[in-house]
C-alpha cells in the first residue's frame, strides 16, 4: 500500500509539473499558447482529464464555447474525481454561467467515491448555487456521517429551514419540515453537543419561525443564552422583541430600564419602554403583592406602568449627566408629554427647552423635525416655534445672530433657517422678490461660516454646507415659478463654487444633478455623476438620477457606457451573492442566509435593472443595426422570446432612493409618497411600452425569416422548395415555426401595446412644480404626447398587413385594392411638426425640445428597423410571379406588383420625414446655441459667492458643449437610418 501511495505520488507531481506552463499562460491571458500546450499534452496522453478540463477553459476564454462544451460533456462521461480536474471544470462553467453542470460534475464524482468529504463538501456548495435546499440536506447528512462533525449537521438544519421557507412550500409541509429542524437541534441540546454560537441562534431561528417565542425566551434565559455574544447588547434586545410578541408588557419594560439605565441615549430603548409603558397603563395593570421574603417575586428594575413614573424615571436619567448631553431622554421627555395628550404649548415650550439643550449639533434638525412630526403641529404653530427660536439667536447675539462668531452659534442659526423652509413651507408665502433676498442673505452666512472649515481635509464636509444646499433648494422653487433664465445660471454658478471649498459634499452634488437634469444638460449630468463616483449598488438606487438623462437629451454613447457598467452590477449579482452564501455556511453565519438571498431576488427584480435590460438593447438595435443583415444578426444575438414574456411583473422592486435629499416636511413627505407610487405605476407602464415594442420587432423578424424560407431562391429553376430540396405542397410551410401561431402572437402583442397606449393616454399630466426631492417626470408622458406611440402601433399594424398581404399573393390574388400603410406616413408627419413648432426660449423648453428631438429620432430609428424587416416581404412576391411560367391577367400581374410599389412609396415618405427631422437638428445649434445661450450673459448680474467668474465660463461652455453633443449624435443617428431606408431601395 505503501508503495502505491509513493507511485500515485510521484505520477501526480510529474502530472503537476506537464501542466505548469499551461496554467502559466492562463494567469498570465495568453489563452492560445495555453490552448496549443494543452493539446500537445492530450497528444501524449489521451486520458489526462486535467489537460482536457484545461484546454476547455482555454476554449472558453477564447470565445469558443461551443468546442468547450464538447470537451467538457467528454469529461462528464468519464467522471474524474481529482481535484484540479474538477476545480477547473468548475471554472468553466462559471465562466459559462451553468452552475447546474457544477452540480453533475459533483454528483458523478461522489457516485465514484462516496466516502470522499472533500468531494461531497464541493457537492453541497454546488448545490447552495443552484439553491436546491432538499439535496442540500441530504448532502449535509452524508457529511456528517463520514466525519461527525458539527458544522455539517447544522448545514443539514439549514438547509430544512431554507426548504421551508420557499414560496412554493405548502403551509402544512412548512410547519412539518420545521418542526423536522427543531427536533434535529433539540436532540444534539439534549445530547449537550451544541458548540457555537451560531447553532444557538439557529435554533432561535426555528423556534421564531414556528411562533414558539416562549421556548425561545427559555433558551435565552437557560444555559444556551450563555453562549450567545453580548456585543451590543444583543441578548437583552431579544429578550425585549420576544416578549413584546408574547404581550409580557412588565417585563418588556423592566429589561428596557436596565438597558436605559446602561445606555441612557438609546432612541431605540426609549420607544421600547415608552410602548410597553403605554400599554401596562392602558390595561390598568399593577405590581402584585410580594410575600417572598427575600423578594424574589418582584422584577429588579422596577416596572414603571404609569407616564408619571416613566416622566420620573426618565428625568433622573436626564439629571444624572451620565453619558454626557441626552438628546434620548429629551425627545424621550417629548413624547411622553405627546402620549399624555399635552397641549401646543406646553410641547412648543419642551421643543425650545431641546432647541437650547442641543441646537448647537447637526443632529439637531433631524431631531426635531422628528418630533415636530409626533407633536402633529399645524402650519401656525411650526411658525411660531420657529419663530420663538430665531427670537432667542436675536437675544443671544443682537448684532450678529446672521454672522455668527463660532460654529455652535452658526450650527444654531443654520437649524433655524433649515426649520423655517422645510418645515413651515416659509417660502411659499413670500413674494419672488423676498424669497430672492432670503436665498441671497443664506448665501451671505455660507460665505461667512467658510472661515470655520480652513484647514479642513478636502475629504471632510464644510460646517456651512448646508446653508448652500439650503439656499439652491429656495432658488430652485423660485426658478420654476419665475422661470428666470439667469437666475438658474447663478444658482449652478454659486453650487460650483461651494463644491469647489467642499468638494466631498454629496449634497450639493446631487442638487447640480437634479438642476443640470432639468435642462437637458447631460454633459454636465456627467461631470457631476463622475464627482459622485457611483458604484455598486448605488447604480440601482441612484440609477434613476442619470440614466434617463442621457435619453432624453440624446446622449447615447454616455447610456450606453452608463448602462453597460450599471448592467454589470445585476448580472454579477446572483454569481457575487452566492459566493456570499458559501461564505456564511463555512463561517456558520446562517442569520445572514436568507437576508442575503433576501437582498439576491430584491436585485434581480428591480424594476431599474428591468428598463436597463429594455433600453441597452433598443439603444443596441438603433445604434448598431445599419442594414437588413447587421439589424439580423443583432436581433439573433439579443435571443429575444416573442412568445414568453420574462419579467416577473408582480415582483417588480421600486429600489430608488429618494430620501437621500434632505426633506423633512411633514406635508412634502406626503407629496413625495404620492408623486413616488405615481412614478413607479408610469415607470412600470413604461417598461411594458418597451417590452412590447422589442417583442413586437422580434415577432416580425421572424414572420419575414418564415416567410422568407418559404419563398423560392431567385437563383432557383422553377418550383417551390424546402430547405431539403424537396418541392413543398401549396399551403405548407417550410421546418423552423408556425406561421399562424406566430402571427396570432404579434396581432396579440400589437393588441397589447394599444392598451398600453391608450392607458398612457389617460394619465392625468404631471404636477408642476414638484419638488426638489421627488425624481425627474418619466419618459412616457412626453413620448405619448407627442404622437410617439400612435406611430409606432402604425408601423407594426402597417407590417402585419403587408405579411397578411404577401401570403395572400403567395397562394392567389385578391380582388379588392390594395392599401397598406396609409395611415402611417400622415401619423410620422405629425409627429416631426410636433417636434418643429416647439418654442425654445428657456432652458427648460430646450430641454422639452431635447427630449421630443430624441423621441422622434427613436420613432423614426424604429420605423427604419420595422421597415428593415417588412422590406423582405413586398420583394418575393413579385419573384414568385415570375417564376411560375403559368399565363396571369394583366391585372393580377399588376396586383403583385402593389406591395413593392407602395413599400417604395412609404420609404420615401419616411425618408422625407427623417430627412425634415434631420434638418431641424441641424438646424437647432444655430438657433439655440447663438441665440439663447449666448443671450443668457450674468456680466451684469450679481453673483450669489463671490470670485465666480471663471466658475461662471466652465458652467456655460459645459452646457453649451452638452448642447451641441446633443445634436451631433441625434445627427449621426438620423444619418444612419436614413442610409438604412436608402438602402431598402435596391
Amino acid at each position: 500500500a505503501s508503495m502505491l501511495a509513493a507511485r500515485s505520488h510521484a505520477d501526480s507531481s510529474i502530472n503537476e509539473r506537464r501542466l505548469r506552463p499551461v496554467y502559466d499562460y492562463l494567469d498570465n491571458g495568453n489563452h492560445k499558447k495555453a490552448l496549443q500546450e494543452a493539446e500537445k499534452l492530450l497528444k501524449k496522453q489521451k486520458d489526462f482529464s486535467c489537460a482536457k478540463a484545461l484546454k476547455a477553459l482555454a476554449l472558453v476564454r477564447l470565445s469558443r464555447s461551443d468546442e468547450a462544451l464538447a470537451v467538457l460533456n467528454e469529461l462528464q462521461t468519464e467522471a474524474p474525481t481529482d481535484d484540479a480536474t474538477l476545480q477547473a471544470m468548475t471554472l468553466c462553467y462559471r465562466e459559462l454561467e451553468r452552475p447546474e453542470l457544477v452540480v453533475e460534475a459533483y454528483e458523478r464524482a461522489t457516485q465514484k467515491e462516496p466516502q470522499n468529504e472533500e468531494l461531497l463538501s464541493h457537492l453541497f456548495m454546488g448545490y447552495v448555487r443552484v439553491g436546491r435546499p432538499r439535496e442540500q440536506r441530504r448532502t449535509a447528512l452524508a457529511l456528517h456521517r463520514l466525519r461527525h462533525k458539527n458544522p455539517y449537521y447544522f448545514w443539514a438544519v439549514m438547509s430544512l429551514v431554507l426548504e421551508a421557507a420557499q414560496p412554493a412550500t405548502a403551509p402544512a409541509e412548512r410547519s412539518t419540515l420545521l418542526l423536522l429542524a427543531q427536533r434535529m437541534v433539540d436532540k444534539f441540546v439534549k445530547e449537550k453537543r451544541l458548540e457555537a454560537e451560531a447553532e444557538v441562534q439557529l435554533y432561535l431561528m426555528v423556534l421564531e419561525m414556528q411562533e414558539k417565542y416562549q421556548e425561545a425566551l427559555d433558551v435565552l434565559h437557560g444555559p444556551l443564552g450563555d453562549c450567545l455574544t453580548s456585543y451590543l447588547d444583543f441578548v437583552p434586545q431579544r429578550k425585549v422583541e420576544l416578549l413584546s410578541k408574547l404581550c409580557q408588557w412588565d417585563q418588556v419594560n423592566s429589561v428596557c430600564k436596565s438597558l436605559l439605565l446602561k445606555s441612557p441615549d438609546n432612541w431605540q430603548y426609549y420607544q421600547q419602554y415608552l410602548d410597553s409603558v403605554e400599554k401596562l397603563q392602558a390595561s390598568g395593570w399593577t405590581p402584585e403583592t410580594d410575600t417572598s421574603e427575600d423578594g424574589s417575586g418582584q422584577l429588579s428594575p422596577s416596572v414603571d406602568h404609569t407616564y408619571a413614573m416613566a416622566l420620573a424615571f426618565i428625568d433622573s436619567l436626564r439629571e444624572s449627566g451620565k453619558g454626557g448631553l441626552l438628546r434620548g431622554a429629551s425627545m424621550a421627555h417629548v413624547a411622553v408629554m405627546v402620549r399624555e395628550k399635552a397641549g401646543p404649548d406646553i410641547l412648543a415650550d419642551l421643543l425650545m427647552d431641546f432647541f437650547t439643550r442641543t441646537g448647537h449639533k447637526p443632529s439637531c434638525l433631524l431631531d426635531l423635525s422628528y418630533l415636530i412630526g409626533l407633536c402633529a403641529f399645524s402650519s401656525e404653530d411650526t411658525v411660531k416655534l420657529v419663530d420663538r427660536m430665531e427670537d432667542s439667536l436675536k437675544a443671544s447675539l443682537p448684532d450678529d445672530w446672521q454672522r455668527p462668531p463660532d460654529v455652535s452659534a452658526m450650527q444654531r442659526h443654520l437649524t433655524v433657517c433649515q426649520l423655517r423652509h422645510y418645515m413651515s413651507n416659509g417660502g411659499h408665502h413670500l413674494s419672488l422678490e423676498d424669497r430672492l433676498h432670503v436665498a441671497r442673505d443664506i448665501f451671505a452666512s455660507y460665505q461667512h461660516g467658510l472661515q470655520f472649515g480652513v484647514d479642513l481635509l478636502p475629504t471632510d464636509f464644510q460646517p456651512a454646507d448646508n446653508y448652500a444646499v439650503l439656499a439652491g433648494c429656495l432658488l430652485l422653487e423660485h426658478w420654476q415659478e419665475s422661470g428666470d433664465c439667469r437666475l438658474l445660471l447663478r444658482l449652478l454658478v454659486a453650487l460650483e463654487q461651494a463644491l469647489l471649498h467642499s468638494p466631498s459634499c454629496f449634497q450639493i452634488k446631487l442638487l447640480l444633478l437634479k438642476i443640470y437634469a432639468r435642462i437637458g444638460a447631460a454633459g454636465s449630468c456627467h461631470h457631476v455623476a463622475e464627482l459622485l463616483d457611483i458604484k455598486h449598488i448605488q447604480h440601482d438606487t441612484l440609477g434613476y438620477l442619470v440614466t434617463p438623462v442621457y435619453l432624453k437629451a440624446g446622449h447615447f454613447q454616455a447610456a450606453s457606457a452608463n448602462m453597460n457598467v450599471a448592467l454589470k452590477l445585476f448580472t454579477g449579482n446572483y454569481k457575487d451573492t452566492t459566493d456570499y452564501l458559501i461564505a456564511c455556511y463555512k463561517y456558520g453565519s446562517f442569520t445572514k442566509i436568507q437576508e442575503m438571498m433576501r437582498f439576491r431576488e430584491r436585485l434581480n427584480n428591480s424594476l431599474h435593472f428591468a428598463l436597463l435590460t429594455a433600453d441597452k438593447m433598443i439603444l443596441e438595435l438603433l445604434l448598431e443595426a445599419k442594414s437588413q443583415e447587421s439589424l439580423k444578426q443583432v436581433l439573433t444575438s439579443m435571443e429575444i422570446d416573442p412568445v414568453n414574456d420574462k419579467v416577473e411583473w408582480s415582483a417588480l422592486t421600486d429600489n430608488r432612493d429618494v430620501r437621500i435629499f434632505r426633506e423633512w416636511g411633514a406635508t412634502r413627505r406626503k407629496l413625495l409618497d404620492e408623486y413616488l407610487e405615481r412614478t413607479r405605476q408610469e415607470e412600470i407602464l413604461w417598461l411594458r411600452v418597451r417590452n412590447l415594442l422589442l417583442r413586437l420587432l422580434a415577432a416580425c423578424h421572424q414572420l419575414s425569416q418564415l416567410h422568407q424560407s418559404v419563398q423560392p431562391s431567385p437563383a432557383a429553376a422553377g418550383g417551390d422548395c424546402a430547405g431539403n430540396g424537396r418541392p413543398l405542397a401549396n399551403g405548407e410551410r417550410a421546418p423552423g415555426g408556425s406561421t399562424g401561431g406566430l402571427l396570432a402572437v404579434a396581432t396579440s402583442l400589437l393588441d397589447c401595446l394599444r392598451e398600453a397606449a391608450q392607458e398612457a393616454d389617460s394619465m392625468p399630466p404631471q404636477p408642476q412644480p414638484y419638488p426638489v426631492l421627488c425624481p425627474q417626470p418619466g419618459r412616457l408622458g412626453p413620448f405619448a404626447s407627442g404622437g410617439c406611440l400612435k406611430v409606432l402601433l402604425a408601423s407594426f399594424q402597417w407590417f402585419l398587413d403587408l405579411y397578411k398581404l404577401s401570403e395572400e399573393l403567395s397562394t392567389e390574388a385578391p380582388t379588392v385594392e390594395i392599401k397598406v400603410g396609409d395611415g402611417l406616413v400622415p401619423l410620422v408627419k405629425s409627429m416631426v411638426s410636433k417636434v418643429k413648432d416647439l418654442k425654445v426660449d428657456s432652458l427648460h423648453s430646450t430641454h422639452v425640445f431635447l427630449e421630443a428631438l430624441a423621441n422622434a429620432a427613436e420613432v423614426v430609428g424604429w420605423c427604419s428597423l420595422v421597415a428593415a424587416v417588412g422590406g423582405s416581404l413586398a420583394r418575393p412576391v413579385r419573384h414568385a410571379v415570375a417564376k411560375k411560367g403559368k399565363k396571369k391577367t394583366k391585372e393580377a400581374g399588376s396586383t403583385d406588383e402593389a406591395p413593392q410599389k407602395q413599400f417604395v412609396t412609404l420609404l420615401g415618405e419616411l425618408e422625407a420625414a427623417a430627412a425634415d427631422l434631420h434638418a431641424v437638428v441641424g438646424q437647432a445649434p444655430v438657433d439655440l446655441l447663438t441665440t439663447l445661450v449666448a443671450s443668457i450673459n450674468l456680466d451684469q448680474e450679481d453673483p450669489f459667492l463671490p470670485g465666480t467668474n471663471e466658475v461662471n465660463k466652465q458652467v456655460r461652455q459645459r452646457i453649451e458643449q452638452s448642447y451641441a453633443d446633443s445634436f451631433k449624435e441625434l445627427g449621426a443617428m438620423l444619418d444612419s437610418k436614413l442610409k438604412l431606408l436608402q438602402s431598402l431601395r435596391a
